[in-house]
């Protein structure tokens, strides 16, 4: 029988043909891998430029809008936002933005709280009019070929990414500033206090009466027949005599406040929220009865706003429509008001309209002449909560109401806590 015979290559031609194969794998793979090494660092250096634009249109944005608001100019606004966007540099070049086209002045609302912000331009002609208040500036920015920084250059040119790829990058900042004033009712009802004096109870009877007269409330005189009669001390009214009978006689804890003082606390709850939150308020007061003052002007010195209603004192007649147009005349006051702020009145009664123009009259007359937001605010069962619904609706605003002090105070806690200024895309 034959023998098969075989063939074996040598240990050294084995090795030879191995390293062949290694070579030509390695010189197929590594141009693959210097492409997408130099795809990679492009892409890398993309975001990192989109990064630096976002931050950069950002910056711009809010120097724009915080100028805007305080200066209340619009040519400085510009400047602003030009000189900030400059600061910053997008892949190795300062950031240049055309403070004429690539900044825009509107108005930014939400519908409701639950929406997303929509910001609408506003043209000159409506902003030097005064007709719309702007209310959020918007800049755009971009780093394409015919924007003032040109085209972006990346690190690996050539590789997958075109040279110039163009990014660009859009900014929204909401200032909402406001000037509010605060439409009180001083009426007589203002000034009443109710007693519910709890059953056994009673102040008017001879033993709280000579009580009384111990502690220097009342005077006590008996004629020639025997029959006695209590007055008065000077000085003392029939709310001081209840009080008195109240906390010290029947030991009932703290007498009850008339609204005037739960409105006086409330507005002061109103004044510390605005503070605490470091809003950019300036806040105002004027007042009504049988006829209507603006007590104070817009101001940012709050506590001056909250001593002025010390001086202010309930009686006569409720005329609301009188306390909206003075309202509306500290709102729009060149020497205190700001041009370009929100502008917002939030009127109080606990009554019902009997003296003056009528108060819905009033709030149309304001509204076709003006942007104004109206909040309104009733107190007790016998405020007119249907006509005050009225003005609250006419001026895009919220009706709120309350039956006691406490709730008085919640009420303009959440007014104050629901004007904040946002900052929105």
């Amino acid at each position: 029988m034959k023998a098969i015979g075989r063939v074996l290559c040598s240990p050294t031609q084995n090795g030879s043909v191995r390293r062949g194969g290694i070579l030509m794998v390695a010189a197929l793979i590594l141009p693959v891998l210097f492409i997408l090494s130099g795809f990679v660092i492009n892409l890398a250096y993309l975001q990192l430029s989109r990064t630096e634009l976002l931050v950069a249109t950002d910056a711009a944005t809010r120097a724009a809008s915080r100028t805007y608001s305080e200066l209340q100019d619009r040519d400085a606004a510009r400047i602003a936002a030009q000189v900030t966007a400059a600061y910053n540099r997008v892949a190795g070049s300062p950031l240049r933005i055309d403070p004429n086209t690539d900044l825009k002045f509107g108005y930014a609302d939400n519908g409701n709280s639950s929406s997303r912000y929509t910001f609408t331009e506003l043209s000159e002609a409506q902003l030097n009019s005064g007709t719309r208040i702007a209310n959020a500036i918007l800049v755009s920015s971009s780093r394409t070929p015919g924007s003032g920084s040109g085209p972006i250059s990346f690190p690996m040119p050539g590789f997958v990414l075109p040279n110039a790829s163009p990014i660009t990058q859009s900014s929204t900042a909401v200032q909402i500033d406001r000037d509010i004033i605060l439409v009180l009712d001083r009426s007589g009802s203002m000034a009443f206090k109710y007693y519910d004096w709890p059953r056994g109870t009673n102040p008017w009877n001879t033993d709280a009466y000579d009580a009384a007269v111990q502690a220097g409330l009342m005077t006590k005189q008996t004629d020639r027949r025997g029959r006695v009669t209590y007055y008065y001390a000077r000085g003392v009214s029939s709310d001081d005599y209840q009080d008195w009978a109240w906390s010290d006689y029947f030991n009932l804890g703290p007498p009850p406040k008339s609204p005037w003082e739960d409105l006086k606390i409330a507005v002061r709850n109103f004044l510390d929220i605005l503070q605490e939150q470091n809003q950019n308020g300036l806040v105002g007061i004027a007042s009504y009865s049988s006829s209507a003052s603006l007590d104070i002007h817009l101001t940012r010195d709050f506590a001056a706003v909250a001593a002025e209603l010390d001086t202010l004192s309930p009686s006569g007649s409720t005329a609301i429509g009188e306390g909206i147009e003075e309202g509306a005349l500290g709102l729009f006051d060149p020497s205190y008001a700001r041009r370009y702020a929100m502008k917002s009145l939030i009127i109080m009664t606990d009554g019902m309209q009997n003296a003056g123009i009528d108060p819905v009259t009033a709030t149309n007359n304001l509204e076709s002449q003006h942007q104004v937001t109206i909040h309104t605010v009733t107190f007790s069962t016998g405020a007119d909560q249907g006509r005050m619904k009225q003005l609250a609706k006419a001026g895009n605003g919220q009706h709120y109401h309350a039956d006691n002090g406490n709730e008085l105070i919640e009420v303009y806690r959440e007014i104050a806590r629901n004007l904040p200024t946002l900052t929105v895309e």
